[in-house]
């Protein structure tokens, strides 16, 4: 019953952004503004990670990778409006929410660090049967949007994911073996030996996907390379001593 609520939920979510192109990409609602991604009540509800945290420690604690950087936008808790956002940008089939997502990472990214600082992004890939399923990649248009607010390339080349099909879920991913997602950077990463490379996912869960695409590209580049992370949602669970710090810097972000 509980699987048939969330096919009737997502089934219902399509149909409603199908006829109205102009939904809140976290809530559904019909936004009054064209071209608006979030309705005025989830723009200025979203909980940011405080801009002044570096959870940089915290993410190489996690994946025994030693990243350069680690900056996640959102602080994401089951069925909170941050993860019915990045589901959304999964599975809506409306492009143009992970593309402002982006957008708004490149300004979290901007108030950070100087952007100057990477020479590309990659997106995390997914399946081959995944990307026919849904017709695109949700990290490649994170890119795409980050792109346009710091002016950093985007290379979709150096990563590629032979794995199989995994669930959505996030309980699941926790549970399914280490070949479900199967990450391999290719030759072509060689390029950018002495370099820093930019590699961008939805959520972070667990870290083994960030684990496992770093890991891949330095080993690739036999170490010689830099490799920071930034991702829309980081599940609150994994602050830990930093949960008390959280803010909301909201005007930060949408600032123009």
């Amino acid at each position: 019953m509980e699987k048939l609520s969330k096919i009737f939920k997502r089934v219902k979510y399509s149909v409603v952004s199908s006829l109205y192109p102009h939904t809140c990409g976290a809530c559904g609602a019909v936004v009054e503004t064209e071209g608006e991604t979030l309705c005025e009540d989830c723009r200025y509800s979203l909980e940011y990670i405080p801009l002044d945290v570096d959870l940089t420690p915290l993410a190489r604690e996690m994946t025994q990778v030693q990243l350069s950087y680690f900056m996640p936008l959102l602080s994401y808790r089951k069925s909170n409006i941050e993860s019915r956002f990045v589901l959304n940008i999964k599975n809506s089939g409306v492009k143009r929410y992970g593309i402002e997502a982006g957008r708004m990472m490149g300004r979290m990214i901007n108030a950070r660090v100087d952007a100057s600082e990477f020479d590309c992004l990659v997106p995390v890939p997914i399946t081959s049967k995944r990307y026919e399923m849904r017709g695109y990649n949700q990290s490649e248009l994170l890119c795409l949007g980050i792109e346009m607010e710091t002016g950093i390339p985007v290379r979709t080349d150096l990563l590629v994911n032979e794995g199989k099909l995994v669930s959505n879920s996030i309980d699941a991913k926790r549970h399914k073996s280490a070949t479900a997602n199967k990450y391999q950077a290719t030759d072509e990463v060689k390029a950018f030996r002495g370099k820093h490379i930019l590699v961008v996912d939805d959520v972070i869960t667990t870290g083994k996907t960030i684990r496992d695409c770093s890991a891949s590209i330095m080993e690739k580049c036999d170490s010689n390379v830099k490799v920071s992370i930034a991702v829309v949602g980081m599940v609150s669970d994994l602050l830990g001593i930093y949960e008390e710090q959280n803010k909301i810097y909201t005007k930060d972000i949408f600032q123009d």
